[in-house]
């Protein structure tokens, strides 16, 4: 009778458990201290705050269309064709149909910041459910996933998301699908390591001997133990997902046009590099700054999350 007060039915001890489990409240408090105080991370937090609202805002607020085609302009009694300069019509200037090249960007920013938080999103569910079932179970379910794991590291990456767009047809959900059946793999064995140490822990080992379920010490001490990680991972995996979804869209597994892409609309802008540079300059200008502000804040978040980083600074 005893030991069953300490089960984890018991709420007190519930507590006592939950409160002897890393991470404390106060490590995120001071996390997000410190990364306030990180003026590089904060300028990359609000490049991408600013992008995804101009790109999701102006479009409804103006009434952009990205497939809207301007075939000719006739100045000073001449006829003009596309591709036409920047002016104050097209402040990017338009590609070879007419289209404003800045409605596509905007168009493509949102599709990019899509994929990269869903594709990155589904990708650290699937590592994460799989890296900590292979540290917690062990025996033939840690050998099952880490073989299977091996397997999927073999494959060239991009080769084996051309092949999955290229069998199911490109399109936004396909894209989305090969960056998790690509991704996962790195994730389970990033998890799986971290779960492996949480799991030699003196209260991970007392719940278990006092009765606690499976899914509760994964739940409630193995998880929050690892969210640290998963947070970092999961922002620095997001500028990953999008140069593949870039890459696929460029060599044409990717997003299919007319749905502008930052992929696509520079692949299409190879051939009048010459003749309308501003074509591909603005997209792939694009691509570069939502790549580096995710990587900033990545390595801010890494910082930040770190407390022996901290101590060093």
């Amino acid at each position: 009778m005893e030991q069953n007060r300490y089960l984890p039915k018991n709420k007190k001890y519930r507590r006592m458990l939950e409160s002897g489990a890393p991470p404390s409240g106060s490590l995120y408090r001071d996390a997000w201290q410190a990364l306030k105080k990180d003026r590089a991370a904060m300028i990359g937090l609000v490049v991408i705050v600013a992008l995804a609202a101009l790109s999701i805002l102006l479009p409804m607020i103006l009434g952009l269309d990205p497939e809207a085609i301007e075939s000719r302009r006739v100045v000073d009694g001449k006829n003009l064709f596309p591709p036409f300069a920047p002016d104050l019509a097209n402040i990017m200037g338009t590609d070879q149909l007419g289209r404003d090249i800045f409605t596509r960007v905007l168009y493509g920013i949102r599709v990019s910041l899509l994929v990269g938080v869903v594709a990155r999103g589904l990708t650290m569910i699937v590592g994460i459910v799989l890296g900590v079932a292979a540290a917690y179970f062990g025996g033939w379910v840690d050998m099952v996933i880490m073989r299977l794991t091996d397997i999927f590291l073999a494959f060239p990456v991009m080769l084996l998301a051309m092949v999955i767009t290229l069998v199911m047809g490109p399109s936004l959900f396909t894209v989305c699908l090969a960056l998790v059946v690509v991704g996962w793999p790195d994730v389970t064995r990033l998890l799986r390591g971290q779960a492996l140490a949480l799991k030699e822990k003196e209260y991970v080992k007392a719940s278990r001997a006092l009765g606690a379920s499976h899914f509760w010490i994964i739940t409630r001490q193995l998880l929050p133990g690892c969210l640290s990680l998963i947070i970092v991972s999961f922002s620095m995996g997001i500028p990953g997902a999008i140069m593949y979804e870039s890459g696929l869209s460029f060599f044409g597994f990717g997003i299919r046009p007319p749905t502008p892409s930052l992929g696509n609309m520079i692949a299409d802008a190879r051939g009048y590099m010459t003749i309308c540079p501003w074509y591909i300059l603005y997209p792939g200008l694009m691509l570069i700054i939502i790549v580096v502000a995710f990587n900033i804040l990545g390595d801010g978040l890494n910082d930040a999350l770190d407390p022996y980083a901290r101590k060093r600074k």
